[in-house]
């Protein structure tokens, strides 16, 4: 195969992986969540006030498991993507518009953030995976208790099931 069909492959590869990380939080689907994951993730949301970690992977749809399903829906859109090759290692920069939606007492039922991640993926034997993952959230908007709301309201279902 020649050089550039191969990275444009990869170049494919990495934006479904990128991309399927959201798409499959959204849907709920942990095992796909995860498999877009390296073992080990640097994840960096400290734009949103949260340490930067590092964690394995089954720890951050853990995470995110305590979170998302107490939205009544979440949208995240992810686009642009600006994808940079290097062997078995890559860059993808893409933009994100998450919005959250979760009906609650004030009316204010919408919570959006919106900005860019910069992720890096390692080529391994299963396919390209994120081992880093880094938010920049440029706009914070709507109803910042929400995803307080959101853990609380998967937390009365636990106890409740």
């Amino acid at each position: 195969m020649s050089e550039k069909l191969q990275l444009l492959l990869d170049e494919r590869e990495i934006v479904n992986v990128v991309n399927s990380i959201g798409v499959e939080a959204d849907r709920r689907n942990w095992d796909g969540v995860e498999s877009a994951f390296a073992d080990e993730v640097l994840l960096d949301y400290s734009s949103m006030g949260q340490q930067v970690e590092r964690l394995k992977a089954p720890e951050i749809v853990e995470r995110w498991k305590g979170l998302l399903p107490g939205f009544r829906m979440t949208q995240h859109t992810i686009t642009n993507h600006r994808v940079t090759v290097r062997d078995n290692e890559a860059d993808c920069f893409s933009y994100v518009n998450a919005v959250h939606h979760l009906p609650n007492e004030s009316g204010e039922n919408v919570w959006t953030v919106v900005g860019f991640y910069e992720h890096r993926l390692l080529k391994t034997k299963h396919g390209w995976r994120v081992d880093r993952m880094k938010l920049t959230a440029t706009l914070v908007d709507g109803n910042n208790d929400l995803p307080k709301l959101a853990e609380e309201a998967v937390k009365t279902k636990v106890a409740g099931s």
